[in-house]
């Protein structure tokens, strides 16, 4: 069973931004993102995980960047 993610015209005024912010950055809106609009506070949760990993310091950026292209590969993603 797929989880249907919700569209850019039925997306709350603050996940229509965080859409058409990842647009303007990669030119597509992802998978992700539609579903976490789902559940906004959710969506909030992970924003905050994600500046509070890069805000530690405690990951190079070289690393993140090796993650990013990693898991984007493995995804079959051409991110």
């Amino acid at each position: 069973m797929r989880i249907k993610g919700v569209t850019k015209e039925e997306a709350s005024e603050e996940a229509r931004a965080i859409f058409e912010e990842q647009e303007k950055r990669y030119g597509f809106v992802s998978n992700t993102a539609k579903i976490y609009a789902l559940r906004p506070t959710i969506q909030k949760g992970v924003q905050a995980l994600a500046a509070g990993i890069q805000a530690s310091g405690l990951v190079e950026p070289e690393l993140r960047h090796l993650l990013c292209v990693k898991t984007a590969s493995i995804n079959g993603c051409p991110f």
